[in-house]
C-alpha cells in the first residue's frame, strides 16, 4: 500500500493505492497539482478564483471552466432533488452568519458582531440558469454561489476517477471519500468513523468495496459570533444556520456527490425527518449522531460495520 498526504481545499487530503509499483508515484503526486487547480477555480477565499471573479458578475451570464461547469450542473441537480433544500446560492447567508474567511483564520476569533450590508439571501424556489450549448451560468442578480464541501467531494471523486485504472485507490479530502474498487486480495477497505464527540475514539469501522462515504456536522467547521456558536449548513427555509438535533451524519451511497448530498440533510433536516428522507433513499446507509449522544443507524449501516481496531487490519506505508 502506498499513500501520499497534502494540505488542499482548506483539509488534509489522503490518496491510498493498493500497489507496490514504484513508477506510479508520478501518476499519484499529479493529485496536488489537481488539487490546486481545483482550488484556485473553486475557493471562495481567493480573490482571483473563477467562482469569485463570477460571483462579480451575477445578472449575466458567463462562459465558465469545464470543472467549474460541470460542479454547477451537478449542484443544480441537487437543488432540484432536493427541493431547494442544499441550494449553491447561500453565499450571502454564509457571510451573514459570520462565515467570512478561511476556516483555519476563522477559529481563531473567539466573538466577532457583524455589520455586513443587506444584500439577497438564497430561497428553495431560487434558480441559477445553465446554457449547455454556450457552457454559460447565470445567477440571479444579488446572489453569490458557494459550492463549498460539494466541490471538496467532487474533486476527491475526480481525482479517484484518474487513478482507479492503475491501481485500487481510496482518496479522502477532509472526511469526503471515495473510493474506486476492491483491494487487490478482494478484501474491502477499513474506513473508521470519527466520534464527533469523543476526538479519541471512532464509532466504529466500515468496510467499503467501492462508493462514496461522507460524514457532514456541527462539530468542526463552526464558530462563535455574535454571542452564539454558528456553522456552515444553511438551511434555505431560514436563510440561518440549520437548528438541528443532529451533530453529525455520515452516509455510504454509490458515489461521494449522493453521499455527501445525503449527509447534507440528515444533518439539515433532523433526526426525525431526516431519518424518513435516508430511509426513502435508494442504497444509503447511515449513522446520525445526535446532540444528546444518541447515535442512529440503518440497518445497511450496521451490516457495512467490522469491530476490530483499524491498526489490526491494515498498516499502510507512506511514499
Amino acid at each position: 500500500m502506498k499513500t501520499i498526504t497534502f494540505h488542499a481545499m482548506g483539509s488534509r487530503i489522503l490518496i491510498a493505492m493498493d500497489t507496490e509499483d514504484l513508477n506510479l508515484i508520478n501518476e499519484v503526486f499529479k493529485s496536488r497539482d489537481w488539487f490546486e487547480e481545483w482550488e484556485e477555480s473553486f475557493s471562495r477565499f481567493r480573490l482571483t478564483s473563477e467562482l469569485s471573479q463570477f460571483n462579480r458578475h451575477a445578472g449575466t451570464p458567463q462562459k465558465v471552466s469545464e470543472s467549474f461547469f460541470e460542479v454547477a450542473t451537478l449542484a443544480r441537480n441537487i437543488s432540484h432533488e432536493t427541493n431547494g433544500l442544499i441550494n449553491p446560492l447561500i453565499l450571502n447567508s454564509l457571510q451573514t452568519a459570520g462565515y467570512t474567511e478561511d476556516f483555519e483564520k476563522l477559529i481563531t476569533v473567539t466573538d466577532k458582531a457583524l455589520r455586513l450590508p443587506n444584500t439577497l439571501v438564497a430561497n428553495g424556489s431560487q434558480e441559477f440558469e445553465i446554457d449547455d450549448k454556450k457552457r454559460t451560468v447565470t445567477i440571479p442578480y444579488g446572489t453569490q454561489l458557494d459550492f463549498g464541501g460539494f466541490a471538496k467531494g467532487w474533486a476527491a471523486h475526480q481525482t479517484m476517477l484518474r487513478l482507479q485504472s492503475f491501481a485500487p485507490v481510496l482518496v479522502d479530502a477532509g472526511g469526503d471519500i471515495a473510493v474506486s474498487s476492491r483491494l487487490l486480495d478482494g478484501s474491502e477497505w477499513p474506513i473508521g468513523v470519527a466520534d464527533p464527540i469523543n476526538k479519541e475514539n471512532n464509532l466504529g469501522l466500515l468496510m467499503i468495496a467501492q462508493g462514496g462515504v461522507a460524514t457532514s456536522g456541527r462539530d468542526y467547521r463552526k464558530w462563535f459570533t455574535n454571542n452564539r456558536w454558528q456553522h456552515h449548513l444553511i438551511d434555505t427555509r431560514t436563510n440561518q444556520p440549520a437548528d438541528s438535533d443532529v451533530y453529525t451524519a455520515t452516509v455510504v451511497a454509490k458515489d461521494l456527490m449522493l453521499a455527501e448530498m445525503n449527509a447534507k440533510m440528515g444533518v439539515i433536516l433532523g433526526s426525525t425527518e431526516g431519518a424518513v428522507w435516508l430511509n426513502a433513499q435508494p442504497n444509503v446507509d447511515y449513522l446520525l449522531v445526535l446532540e444528546n449522544g444518541e447515535i442512529m443507524k440503518s440497518a445497511g449501516f450496521i451490516e457495512r460495520q467490522w469491530n476490530e481496531r483499524w491498526n489490526q487490519i491494515t498498516h499502510n506505508q507512506s511514499i
